[in-house]
């Protein structure tokens, strides 16, 4: 992560000789990151992430809507996984709220956000306990809040979802490391600040494919020597597998896969109506389906463990949408896309 591209440029002189240097530098991408604030400097329609939403009187907290064929959903699932996806359908709980982020907070950094709305506030919502085996708009709702920030208060979590997080909360509580930790249903509330920065693409990254050193198939020393100092250039800036977890939160700019690049995902699903497509038909659309994915773009990746404050927690969720439908601000065709390792 870096502030600027003059940083960045002199602080990967380390690592790369000029020709090399001037590639990666043209490969940054620019994104915005959550960085963690005081809980003192909480403001009604601030961004945060966890929590319950600012919302205004009249707000209705979403619930996913009941899928056609529950069965066929959780069958994707072992059968004990599957029979928790059943009954959690079967309750129709809520969504968990995940983030609210202030859109002119977003604004005032420039260019990085020049394709968001300008004004109002994104809330994130999304289906822990189905969503990693349901890669779609179903599983995640985004919605732009434009409501007046006099006419904002603190909303209240709906009963069945609050009971809900207390009875795992409770089922949880001999392996909890501490009473901060949350649950699939809620996270702890924690102030956040919006960032701008340049990140390094990471090598699954459609992003990332103008090095074509980092190809999984590129062979020789000079590739190997080039992998492995862009490695080295990723964890060393907090780019690859940080710690501190609250830097893989994100807003905009280029996703971090745990396996292959996740709007790929989003173009298999959207294109072809199926979670995924045989080895045989995804070799044979590849080019096709890389096009469709070109056409995406990440909205906000949520690291799951940072979100939940669980140490014993892993996966990503990436929000995506086309560009087309962010510019028509049509938050409604958001896929959800959840990867882990």
């Amino acid at each position: 992560m870096f502030d600027g591209l003059a940083e960045a440029t002199s602080a990967l002189a380390n690592w790369f000789d000029p020709p090399r240097l001037e590639r990666v530098v043209e490969a940054l991408a620019p994104a915005i990151v959550f960085k963690p604030a005081d809980a003192g400097t909480r403001r009604v329609g601030g961004t945060h992430i966890g929590g319950v939403p600012d919302v205004p009187e009249a707000f209705v907290w979403p619930r996913p809507p009941m899928p056609s064929d529950p069965q066929e959903i959780a069958a994707r699932a072992n059968a004990d996984m599957g029979r928790e996806m059943r009954a959690h359908m079967e309750r129709g709980l809520p969504y968990a709220f995940i983030a609210q982020m202030d859109l002119q907070e977003a604004e005032a950094l420039g260019e990085v956000a020049e394709i968001l709305p300008p004004e109002g506030r994104l809330l994130f919502f999304y289906d822990h306990v189905t969503g990693p085996w349901d890669t779609g708009t179903r599983a995640a709702r985004v919605i732009w809040d434009t409501s007046p920030t006099s006419n904002l208060s603190q909303a209240r979590m709906p009963f069945d979802l609050a009971e809900a997080a207390q009875a795992e909360l409770d089922a949880l509580a001999d392996i909890r490391h501490d009473d901060a930790e949350g649950t699939v249903y809620a996270a702890p509330q924690r102030e956040m600040k919006l960032a701008a920065t340049w990140r390094l693409p990471h090598p699954a990254s459609l992003d990332a494919e103008g090095l074509p050193e980092l190809r999984w198939d590129a062979s020789g020393d000079e590739s190997e020597r080039f992998r492995e100092d862009y490695e080295a250039a990723l964890v060393e800036y907090h780019d690859m597998y940080t710690e501190e977890h609250w830097r893989r939160q994100q807003l905009l700019g280029s996703p971090e896969p745990e396996q292959d690049d996740p709007r790929l995902d989003a173009a298999v699903v959207s294109e072809f109506a199926v979670q995924h497509l045989p080895p045989e038909l995804w070799r044979e659309n590849l080019p096709r389906i890389k096009a469709e994915a070109e056409t995406w773009t990440l909205l906000l990746q949520l690291d799951v463990a940072d979100w939940m404050q669980a140490r014993f927690t892993e996966g990503t969720v990436y929000f995506l949408i086309r560009r087309s439908d962010l510019k028509k601000r049509r938050f409604d065709e958001v896929v959800a896309v959840y990867q882990q390792t």
